[in-house]
């Protein structure tokens, strides 16, 4: 036998505890490590089957970094495993028999597996709140590490590089690396194509270029990429028109980053800091600026019209003129006059020289950031006739011009931007259909965070309980069907204890869509089946 019996019955539970979670520990750290290997490289499988995006030094250093994250899983299956082989030898070698007999309890004899259950708890929680997500991020960063060897296989693929609402084409790619702009890498693309599409997914402006230049940038964990076309052709959907231009060189554009954007790769701490502070989230973020968005514009038009309804005329200064607009109202952007007449426009240009706009069509557009200090005014004459006082008031007519790139004077400066997501919604109330659609979309988004957060924490907290349930299960069933082989009754704990994971992740699924009770409920049903399987197993053990 493996214990010696005899001598004083209140030592022998303390050499009894040391040797059970020795064997315990020894079987563990073994079937720990073979499992976590094992779903490590289950992790990398579907990198590795998106052909070309990984190398093989990536491939290890993915494999390397899934092992912490696996963790969570390999551990509580690998205690389950250690409880039931260390546990069946003890009782068909008749050691479990004979410690009973010497008047020390099953619930006794079970304790070592209830310390070393509560232990693993405690790393589980750890594990799941702190280490597995930076472990997650690191993951994720290792993927999207390398733009360069994405964008080019989206290319060659012959299928579109999409960032955001941004696809990219191209006939063919050239990589110049240690271009003198200072960015990492510069990609010289052949024969472009792009689009951008609208909210709804569909397109808004599509553009083509015979060249274009990507330049990727790197600050901290963020990743940037200036794209400049040349020679371009764009069609704008919404106005029809077809706009040739010799060079088009958006904003820099922000990659999307899962590890700062997804509860996944969040910690315990910063997911409870965005739950109270939700509007520093990014999805968040991007309907808040919508809301202040429409809200701004609304405010302008509302100031333009006060302005031109008290017959005070607009004036809009540009780089090389300033523009005074004599109108009656505007109605979002669409200036009009009581009496029918054009809408009149008086250019005095830098030089000096006066000339007069008559448009029977004159509509303002909006450009720029958050507050009103960075508002761009775009002003578009459509039907229009030109007088030019150098020329005597000679008057020619024209069908479009366009204004672009003014600066309203005399507007009262509210950056709403600045306002805390609870006073924005107040402040939104009441408002058009327009922004209330937009207030409900930020309540949306506000929600939806609050409920993966839930759902996420409420995830980790039961599978970590996991781990003290499959222990007891293991062992437990390992005393009470003494007769059967270990894999078989590894089986029998194997079956209930996936039942488990796939009702957490239900359960974690319904609560993030909103059925907080029910998938409450669903999610830790599954701890509540294996205790139940515990105590009708204990209480046949303890009736034989």
């Amino acid at each position: 036998m493996g214990l010696a019996l005899g001598g004083n019955n209140a030592l022998m539970p303390w050499l009894l505890y040391r040797y059970i979670i020795g064997e315990l520990l020894r079987v563990f750290a073994l079937s720990a490590g073979v499992l976590v290997m094992v779903i490590a490289f289950g992790a990398a499988i579907k990198p590795l089957a998106a052909n070309d995006l990984i190398g093989a030094v990536q491939t290890v250093k993915y494999i390397m970094l899934a092992t912490v994250p696996m963790l969570q899983y390999a551990l509580p299956f690998a205690a389950a495993f250690a409880a039931t082989i260390v546990l069946h030898r003890l009782t068909t070698d008749n050691e479990i028999q004979a410690i009973a007999v010497s008047g020390i309890s099953y619930r006794r004899i079970l304790m070592p597996l209830v310390l070393m259950g509560v232990v693993l708890v405690a790393i589980m929680v750890l594990l799941t709140q702190s280490v597995v997500p930076r472990f997650y991020a690191l993951m994720e960063q290792n993927l999207a590490s390398d733009v360069t060897r994405a964008f080019r296989a989206s290319i060659d693929k012959g299928n579109p590089f999409v960032v955001g609402k941004i696809q990219i084409y191209a006939d063919r790619i050239l990589e110049q690396p240690n271009p003198d702009t200072g960015a990492e890498t510069r990609l010289i693309l052949i024969g472009v194509a792009a689009a951008e599409l609208d909210d709804d997914g569909r397109i808004a402006t599509d553009v083509t270029a015979c060249q274009a230049t990507v330049d990727i940038y790197r600050h901290g964990s963020d990743t940037y990429i200036q794209l400049e076309m040349l020679d371009t052709v764009a069609y704008k959907q919404t106005t029809g028109e077809l706009i040739e231009t010799p060079v088009i060189r958006p904003t820099p554009i922000l990659l999307p980053n899962p590890a700062r954007d997804h509860p996944m790769f969040m910690t315990r701490r910063v997911m409870l800091h965005l739950r109270e502070h939700p509007d520093e989230y990014s999805a968040v973020k991007e309907a808040k600026d919508a809301l202040v968005q429409v809200m701004r514009e609304i405010e302008v038009w509302r100031q333009f019209d006060e302005k031109l309804r008290s017959d005070r005329p607009l004036e809009l200064v540009g780089e090389h003129r300033v523009l005074t607009i004599d109108a009656d109202r505007v109605d979002r952007g669409k200036l009009s006059t009581s009496d029918g007449r054009p809408v009149r426009v008086r250019s005095v240009e830098s030089s000096g020289a006066t000339v007069l706009y008559d448009a029977n069509q004159a509509v303002l557009g909006l450009s720029g950031g958050s507050s009103l200090s960075e508002l761009a005014v775009s002003l578009s004459l459509e039907d229009y006739d030109v007088i030019d006082e150098k020329t005597g008031g000679l008057i020619n007519q024209r069908e479009r011009l366009e204004f672009v790139g003014l600066a309203a004077s005399g507007l009262i400066e509210q950056d709403l931007s600045t306002l805390g997501y609870e006073e924005l919604l107040q402040r939104a109330e009441g408002q058009s259909n327009r922004v209330m659609r937009r207030v409900e979309t930020l309540k949306d988004h506000i929600t939806d965070l609050r409920l993966r957060i839930e759902s996420r924490l409420q995830r980790r907290y039961a599978l970590s309980l996991t781990a003290l349930m499959l222990l007891l299960l293991g062992g437990t069933l390992a005393m009470v069907l003494r007769g059967s082989l270990p894999l078989v009754i590894y089986a029998w704990a194997f079956v209930p204890s996936i039942l488990d994971v796939i009702l957490i992740s239900s359960g974690g699924h319904m609560v993030k869509s909103g059925q907080v009770t029910l998938g409450t409920a669903v999610l830790w049903s599954g701890n509540a089946l294996l205790a139940a399987i515990i105590a009708v197993a204990y209480r046949r053990l303890m009736r034989n």
